[in-house]
């Protein structure tokens, strides 16, 4: 497999020292691949580099390629309502329903994190629509479940997605190197600016043996 070293600028005679006498490290897929020479031990984490972002690093910038939106997978919202009764019965289903941010290396994401305000600032110039890092809505309805039924929310949450690559800059070597790039970052998350592209449904279905056992006695 060939790895590809990014051109970076030159107008620092500091800067331009450093890319001369770097070897640049690429992470592809889970991985960081640094100088042909050095071991793993020698490279450090996706984690390692995204948390020295802003901290340790004289430039951290993330580069977006890409943004679409999407339906989320179905899942049901809030617990399942039993009508153990004779006669149909209203009831109020739903609950809280909670959409975080994840990302290809399943590295956990938190709006205070500096890598991430960089990821959303980018995505927000670069496509013109924001990013949180989670979103809780209240999903409720009232609604008629018939004897002998159970029935619960359903829905496809409003959802995007992004990709790109990240380029940190150290100010001495990290590593072996003063140049570390993060490729195929990817980030999906809510879409806070069509809330409502996504659906919620009501769904029914018979209670079974263990239903009845469970919750009408």
């Amino acid at each position: 497999m060939a790895f590809a070293r990014r051109k970076t600028s030159s107008s620092s005679p500091k800067r331009a020292l450093r890319t001369a006498g770097a070897v640049a490290a690429l992470a592809l897929g889970a991985s960081l691949m640094a100088a042909p020479q050095a071991s793993a031990a020698d490279s450090p984490t996706t984690k390692q580099l995204l948390d020295a972002c802003g901290h340790s690093t004289d430039l951290c910038e993330f580069h977006a390629t890409d943004y679409w939106t999407y339906t989320g997978p179905k899942h049901q919202v809030g617990s399942t309502a039993y009508n153990c009764g004779s006669q149909t019965n209203q009831h109020t289903v739903g609950g809280m329903d909670t959409t975080g941010s994840t990302n290809t290396f399943g590295i956990a994401i938190s709006a205070e994190y500096k890598w991430f305000e960089t990821f959303s600032t980018e995505v927000t110039a670069s496509y013109s629509h924001s990013w949180v890092a989670s979103h809780t809505d209240t999903v409720t309805d009232t609604v008629n479940i018939p004897s002998g039924y159970k029935g619960w929310l359903e829905r496809g949450t409003s959802k995007q997605q992004a990709k790109g690559w990240y380029e940190l800059h150290f100010g001495k070597r990290y590593y072996g190197h003063y140049i570390w790039y993060i490729n195929n970052y990817q980030s999906a998350g809510f879409n806070a600016d069509q809330p409502k592209s996504g659906y919620v449904n009501f769904k029914d279905a018979p209670m079974n043996s263990g239903d009845r056992a469970a919750h009408c006695r």
